[in-house]
């Protein structure tokens, strides 16, 4: 057997190229239209999966532009502070959560010893089993609430602990916007959540 001599064995290690230092990039989210385009052609080809997989990326999509629609409707009172949940919509498993359950945000207002914490959950087919106790104003009644309308859409008013309320506000029976308020009375709470609140929510949440 022949030996490969030292000095060729050193040329070839020095001249051979070396792989490239890599990393993943982050897998960039398809735009809805992308998303739509990459349907097309995956129902065209009969690849099913590929086809789901795609309108699954498409409703992440429009559902970060129904989160920010949404949360640019919420009230903005004077002298109070806002903060917004955060949430990384590029997750995998959030994005999943986010088609199969609908979207859910919140955010915190606080000024001085007065607080109001506000849950957004949208299109959620859960929510249609409160139909019932929102078209039951006897059962509202005994448990302690108030029947607001809003327009065509009902809300509950309830006192929440000796110095709380709490409103919910059912929309098109698959929307549901929740406040719980601290330091404020029924007729606070419903000036700062008023119609014209949940006339801004139509275009975000109308059907």
């Amino acid at each position: 057997m022949r030996l490969v001599p030292a000095t060729l064995l050193a040329f070839t290690v020095l001249v051979t190229p070396f792989a490239a230092q890599e990393r993943s990039a982050p897998k960039k989210p398809l735009t809805f239209a992308e998303a739509v385009e990459q349907a097309k052609k995956a129902i065209e080809a009969e690849k099913l999966g590929a086809a789901v997989t795609a309108l699954q990326a498409a409703i992440r999509d429009v559902q970060k532009k129904q989160r920010t629609a949404i949360l640019a409707c919420l009230p903005k009172p004077e002298g109070w502070t806002i903060q917004d949940n955060e949430v990384d919509e590029n997750a995998d498993a959030l994005g999943a959560t986010m088609v199969v359950m609908g979207l859910s945000l919140t955010r915190r207002y606080e000024n001085g010893d007065k607080s109001l914490a506000v849950e957004v959950t949208a299109n959620s087919p859960m929510l249609q089993m409160l139909t019932v106790v929102f078209s039951n104003p006897a059962l509202i009644t005994a448990d302690g609430g108030e029947l607001v309308k809003y327009g065509a859409h009902k809300a509950i008013l309830k006192k929440s602990g000796d110095n709380g309320q709490e409103l919910q506000i059912l929309m098109h029976d698959t929307h549901l916007i929740k406040v719980d308020a601290q330091g404020l009375s029924a007729d606070d709470l419903l000036k700062i959540f008023d119609q014209a609140f949940v006339d801004r929510l139509e275009k975000p949440l109308g059907k």
